[in-house]
């Protein structure tokens, strides 16, 4: 008998540790919501903002391709300090005389050297026969604009839906801890009902073994549970940008299940999904790049005028203007035209094959999720079933008790049962609540906070 007062004594020294213990935890845990997190998550990651700013560098090369169809002012200008002077002159009579008279008649300065001199021009070109293939490339970077859009969305998704299933794991681990917290509260019951009828003699030290083993079971489980709480509260921390450490406080999700539509409306959804956009753009892009280089046949032609500044040559005008036509045009280029395009063509090819492809594996998991968010819908109700059964059986057992006509213990087996009945029935609404994001995630949507 004074071995199980031990025993007792030492339950409940342990019980008023862990309530210190968890009063503590709780004092320093931080409160994190769905939406909350979902939103951090989406402010705080790396990748998300690099997608980012990618597109905001594509709309930059919009803005590059559109002005190459404006007109090119170049303006330059050159300052010469002559160091040494000498004037170019023809002497007087250098040539003969004519009747008498010299030819020239006085020394002619052909040019005048100076210390300063300025050279200086503006010319414009504006591109004509170019024009097509401008529109071209402007067409293609637009279409990377989509795909960088894309890129956004889908990084968007993944960072939502990771948030939701780390989210979704941790309110599941915290009700599996609550589960093997029962299973030792009812461990240590049994082993206390041993301990004392092998004081009595009436049972044997094998008994009290095997309890004390599946006591230490059960502790070993509870325990890998809270390591696993820990490993999501700091992936949860590092994905939301919160730092710090420890549990975090996560207010359960209340809103009601949402009804699991029909199949076709999912299927019929996946051209939303990022990747067959991106997939559509890049066909379309290479359609792009067959035209880019089929207008590369033509010559190039262009309008072209400018004004000249100068007071190096005296006998040339200081200021001029000048309008042309620049013309050129690469006639043979050994095949560098035809292999090009050829290029393009193939590349189209790939991308066609590779549309078909993504629209295959995607059908293919929206499929496998459908089926996912089937099956849990399912258990939800059977799991529904079992909880009011369990919770029955256990109020049942409870006025039996109060009556004398039950043990505590059998009312502590029927609230472990009761523990993994409701255990069960969260594990489905969560896998459910998890499969619709899959689905949305698949279909190009904004995931909901289910």
């Amino acid at each position: 008998m004074k071995h199980s007062t031990i025993n007792i004594k030492r339950s409940i020294g342990i019980g008023i540790l862990m309530i210190a213990i968890t009063c503590t935890a709780n004092a320093q845990t931080d409160t994190l919501r769905l939406e909350q997190a979902r939103e951090m998550a989406l402010q705080q990651n790396h990748l998300v903002k690099i997608q980012r700013e990618k597109l905001q560098e594509t709309k930059a090369k919009i803005i590059n391709a559109r002005s190459k169809n404006k007109p090119l002012i170049f303006a330059s200008g050159n300052y010469i300090y002559n160091g040494v002077t000498k004037d170019y002159v023809i002497p007087k009579g250098v040539l003969g005389s004519l009747a008498g008279n010299p030819l020239p008649l006085s020394d002619i300065s052909l040019s005048v050297s100076k210390h300063h001199l300025l050279m200086g021009s503006v010319m414009a070109y504006q591109p004509i026969s170019q024009l097509g293939k401008i529109g071209v490339g402007i067409q293609a970077a637009e279409a990377d604009l989509q795909i960088a859009t894309a890129q956004v969305t889908k990084a968007e998704l993944e960072i939502q839906q990771g948030v939701e299933k780390l989210y979704y794991a941790y309110l599941m681990a915290l009700q599996q801890r609550e589960e093997a917290s029962a299973n030792i509260a009812l461990s240590e019951l049994k082993l206390y009902d041993v301990e004392s009828a092998l004081m009595a003699g009436k049972t044997e030290e094998v008994n009290k073994i095997g309890l004390q083993a599946d006591l230490a079971s059960q502790q070993q489980k509870r325990l890998q549970i809270e390591n696993q709480i820990e490993d999501y509260a700091a992936d949860l921390r590092q994905l939301t940008g919160i730092g710090g450490s420890g549990w975090l406080y996560l207010p359960d999700v209340t809103t009601p299940l949402p009804p699991l539509p029909a199949l076709e409306s999912y299927l019929k959804q996946t051209d939303n999904n990022p990747d067959v956009k991106m997939a559509g753009m890049n066909i379309q892009k290479a359609g792009y790049g067959i035209d880019a280089a089929k207008q590369d046949r033509m010559p190039n032609i262009g309008l072209m005028g400018g004004y000249t500044y100068q007071n190096v040559v005296p006998l040339l005008p200081g200021h001029n203007y000048f309008l042309g036509v620049n013309l050129s045009w690469n006639i043979i280029d050994f095949g560098k035209r035809r292999s090009e395009i050829d290029q393009y063509v193939s590349q189209k090819k790939q991308a066609e094959e590779y549309l078909a492809h993504t629209r295959e594996e995607l059908h293919t998991q929206v499929e496998k999720a459908y089926r996912k968010a089937s099956q849990s819908y399912r258990l939800i109700a059977v799991a529904e079933k079992a909880v009011q059964y369990r919770r029955e059986e256990y109020r049942l057992k409870n006025d039996r008790k109060a009556a004398g006509l039950t043990l505590p213990k059998d009312v502590l087996e029927t609230k472990v049962a009761l523990a993994k009945a409701e255990q069960d029935r969260y594990s489905a609404q969560m896998a459910y609540r998890i499969a619709l994001t899959d689905l949305q995630k698949l279909t190009g949507n904004t995931i909901p906070a289910y």
